[in-house]
């Protein structure tokens, strides 16, 4: 079947009476929700920042939301998830069994559709014919029961979810106590591109959704309470299989900084014995640079080469993309290409596009938010001494997560988008993790200084 046939239902409504009421009922009871959350936890000073934080981002969701119906004339990668899930609603009204068989297997190419029909309506095509996409589908179809199909809804249930997950990184990373609480929520809650991009229903939202998931489960794994760890290990492979369902390189980005966060822990437990510490180091260098070549030569690195290529040509050559792109004079799509493009991929994936660069109304807040990224890395090189942060950060198994996953994942962003605003989207994650990185050092020396200062006066 030519999958070009099955476009988004142009009869759908986003804005009718109807729509506007269910909006305002679902979200005033998630606020309900949200509230009573925090009024269960009131002795907890810092879930202050959890209402503000739902409601930042369900803003910028409602913003994503309204983007795709207005400027993509309600079309969109978005609205085709959203779309597949309501026609596997209506599967499940029309076959219950044709329904879980679609959620529960991959697509077969020579049984395409084969469960839908006209009274059920065909998922776009688009969706539909890649795994990936589609399986976002299925997750969304599950919530299509409690938001009378309704995207705006399902968005801000996506943000609900979101918040929650968010919140998960955020009180694991505070109970590192490296950061003061307003450094981690301006990181982890407040960041708009972030709040625009891993929000709404996208494949974004779901893996960044399964990553806070992930990371929370894994340390509390490796944590010293025993409580729950089988729990622990039931969400963290749950997260892991969605991850492998929605974007599988995430998985790489993930285990090499837990390899070296892990032998970080292990170095301190050795810090007397140097010899030993030695060893393991060299052994850890020599898993990490064996996984790197195993990568090179697997069919997961060849394909990404292939299809960077691909989206490079496409997108340097193709005019109607416009003129927002960037050029990392990449010409080799080889594993020695690949390494040579790595620190200007890296500082694309971090810092770009430059303010210079986001002159039009939909690039503006990117702007704005690399000048601030470029001024915490400054603050980061130039306000003491910088050796001593770099140390403070390669002893904290957190901190060295944090900096290598988001290095790798501003690699994968830089190297393959292109276009400006393909970038936007696809580093959005990396940029909590690249400010906890580079504030994680204030809220130490600060306390230090305030340490010796009472010293001093006792």
């Amino acid at each position: 079947m030519n999958s070009a046939q099955f476009l988004i239902d142009k009869n759908y409504t986003f804005f009718t009476p109807i729509d506007f009421l269910s909006i305002f009922l679902g979200f005033t009871v998630l606020l309900i929700l949200a509230y009573l959350r925090k009024r269960r936890h009131s002795e907890l000073e810092h879930y202050k920042y959890y209402i503000p934080a739902f409601s930042f981002k369900v803003l910028f969701v409602m913003a994503n939301a309204t983007f795709y119906i207005v400027s993509y004339g309600a079309g969109g990668d978005s609205i085709g998830f959203w779309d597949g899930s309501v026609k596997l609603n209506n599967l499940f009204w029309d076959n219950p069994f044709g329904y879980f068989e679609e959620i529960f297997q991959s697509n077969d190419v020579k049984n395409l559709y084969k469960n839908f029909n006209q009274n059920t309506g065909y998922p776009d095509g688009r969706v539909y014919m890649e795994t990936e996409s589609f399986f976002v589908s299925k997750i969304a179809s599950i919530f299509t029961f409690v938001t009378f199909k309704g995207y705006i809804l399902m968005s801000i249930i996506f943000a609900f979810i979101t918040t929650n997950a968010s919140w998960k990184l955020f009180e694991l990373a505070r109970s590192y106590n490296l950061h003061k609480d307003w450094h981690l929520a301006l990181a982890i809650f407040f960041i708009p591109s972030l709040s625009f991009w891993c929000g709404g229903i996208s494949k974004d939202t779901v893996v960044f959704v399964a990553i806070c998931y992930f990371l929370h489960n894994l340390f509390k794994i490796l944590s010293k309470d025993t409580k729950g760890k089988i729990k622990n290990w039931i969400y963290l492979l749950l997260c892991l299989y969605v991850i492998i369902q929605v974007r599988s390189f995430i998985v790489a980005a993930l285990l090499v900084p837990l390899l070296f966060a892990y032998s970080s822990r292990l170095a301190k437990k050795l810090e007397n014995r140097k010899f030993e510490r030695f060893i393991l180091r060299f052994f850890v260098a020599c898993i990490g640079i064996g996984a790197i070549l195993v990568f090179f030569q697997s069919s997961v690195a060849d394909d990404f080469l292939k299809e960077a290529a691909v989206i490079n040509q496409d997108m340097t050559t193709n005019k109607s993309y416009g003129t927002n792109r960037y050029d990392l004079g990449v010409t080799d799509y080889s594993p020695a290409g690949m390494i040579a493009a790595f620190p200007a991929s890296v500082l694309a994936g971090f810092y770009r596009p430059y303010i210079w660069e986001a002159l039009s109304v939909s690039l503006f807040l990117n702007g704005i938010e690399s000048v601030v990224l470029i001024f915490y890395t400054f603050r980061f090189l130039i306000s003491g001494n910088v050796f001593k942060r770099i140390k403070r950060i390669r002893q904290h198994e957190f901190l060295i997560f944090a900096f290598f996953f988001a290095v790798i994942l501003a690699f994968f962003a830089g190297f393959t988008s292109i276009l400006f605003g393909v970038l936007v989207r696809f580093k959005a994650p990396v940029l909590p993790f690249l400010v906890i990185v580079l504030t994680a050092h204030y809220i130490t020396e600060k306390k230090r200084k305030k340490e010796k200062e009472l010293e001093d006066g006792g």
